[in-house]
């Protein structure tokens, strides 16, 4: 892999993951046409990246979490609701994110034989189109401590489904937010949030594997070029989307979605 190749699918990697666009079906697309291979230690590295900028855009609420999880109680009664609800972000997080590691674990072999398949990416990205399109004008006032655990469980739900190269994880996840009620502004922030522990846990996974196939020390440079530009895209991606959610402009990442998945269906 050569250092422009790294940083391009770069890139697509930390734009896409937060966008909801779908990074896994643009990886396929961009990949098949150009004929370029993703090895694993590139993807470990961009996943990496790719948390770190989550990680930063939402830094408050992950320090409150790690604060909450070693400091029991406090003085002060406002920094006691604080922890509280810290500590139930946290729980909702832990059960937000149990379908999506059950079905990565069960199902790892069937998913990974989808990202061969063109015309499946296609079909899967038209169909996150119309799922942004179903939501884009809702607008529900719940905030983080209205939140239910039925609640994170469904928007944890939607991460299986988007496990399907095409099928935008951000997208999935802010739609089905929306659609339980979560206010313009929460809806992104948890689906954000929530991606975190399925990105770690992803990668991980991926660096388990690779532990067993090591690279040369160039590779692993060229890797963490593509791991940088993963970063800093994604960190700028989060707040596009934001954004797009509160103004409700998530009709123009509908209309791509459906455009693109149109054309790769097609030419797939």
């Amino acid at each position: 892999m050569s250092w422009l190749v790294a940083a391009v699918l770069g890139i697509v990697q930390g734009a896409t993951e937060f966008l909801p666009v779908s990074s896994s079906g643009h990886l396929v697309i961009v990949s098949k046409l150009c004929g370029w291979e993703m090895p694993l230690a590139f993807v470990v590295i961009t996943h990496f990246g790719t948390l770190l900028a989550v990680i930063a855009y939402d830094r408050r609420d992950f320090a409150d979490m790690l604060r909450s999880l070693f400091v029991w109680s406090a003085s002060e009664p406002s920094q006691q609701t604080q922890l509280t609800s810290a500590r139930r972000l946290v729980g909702l997080l832990i059960i937000g994110t149990i379908p999506a590691a059950l079905a990565g674990l069960l199902l790892e072999e069937q998913i990974e034989n989808l990202f061969d398949s063109l015309p499946a990416v296609g079909i899967a990205l038209i169909i996150t189109g119309l799922i942004l399109l179903s939501v884009n004008w809702l607008a529900g006032q719940k905030e983080q401590y209205q939140t239910t655990v039925f609640d994170a469980l469904l928007i944890g739900a939607a991460q299986v489904v988007a496990l399907t190269p095409g099928i935008s994880r951000s997208g999935t996840t802010i739609a089905t937010g929306l659609a339980r009620g979560l206010h313009r502004d929460w809806a992104p922030r948890f689906a954000f949030l929530l991606s975190a522990p399925v990105i770690f846990g992803g990668t991980v996974f991926e660096t388990i594997k690779l532990i067993q196939n090591p690279i040369s020390s160039q590779q692993l440079s060229i890797y963490l070029l593509g791991g940088l530009t993963a970063a800093i895209c994604g960190y700028f991606a989060v707040h596009l989307v934001v954004r797009a959610v509160r103004a409700g402009n998530l009709i123009y990442f509908s209309a791509y979605c459906i455009l693109v998945g149109i054309i790769t269906a097609v030419v797939g």
